[in-house]
């Protein structure tokens, strides 16, 4: 197992007219540079993720049949890049990433593991309300994860 940093921690900042969102230094630090930014297939986000992580994502998809590998590789690839952050630790979204998680004003940015995630502060409250942060489900998960 590699010895890397966790991708920890919800930040909160405001993503300025010319689509510049801050990347927390710790999440900077963990990921490296460049960063890889694309759409999440199961939520209204944005995963930030390394490289290295990247070409794994990648690998897994190209071992699916192509009637599956295909459609993915459109979906994450056609909004999706390579992001270096500026000297100030922000990096500049593509509008169809944007539009794609309703990013304006405030944007949430929270740590997951190996990656991080980009939400808008509307979705990111709905989220808050959903199944996914039911107390029993995840009991369930972490008794089967064995944590």
């Amino acid at each position: 197992m590699l010895d890397i940093l966790p991708v920890m921690g919800e930040y909160r900042y405001n993503m300025d007219g010319k689509n510049r969102v801050f990347i927390p230094s710790k999440h900077r630090e963990a990921l490296g540079s460049p960063l890889i930014i694309y759409p999440s297939i199961r939520d209204r986000a944005l995963k930030v993720c390394s490289l290295g992580e990247w070409r794994e994502i990648t690998e897994k998809i190209q071992s699916l049949p192509v009637r599956e590998r295909e459609p993915l590789m459109r979906f994450f690839n056609r909004m999706g890049d390579t992001f270096v952050p500026d000297s100030q630790g922000r990096v500049t979204l593509n509008a169809d990433l944007v539009e794609y998680a309703g990013l304006s004003g405030t944007v949430v940015i929270i740590g997951c593991g190996q990656n991080a995630e980009i939400w808008s502060s509307e979705e990111y409250e709905k989220l808050g309300s959903s199944p996914s942060f039911d107390a029993d489900v995840l009991r369930a998960a972490a008794e089967n994860a064995d944590v």
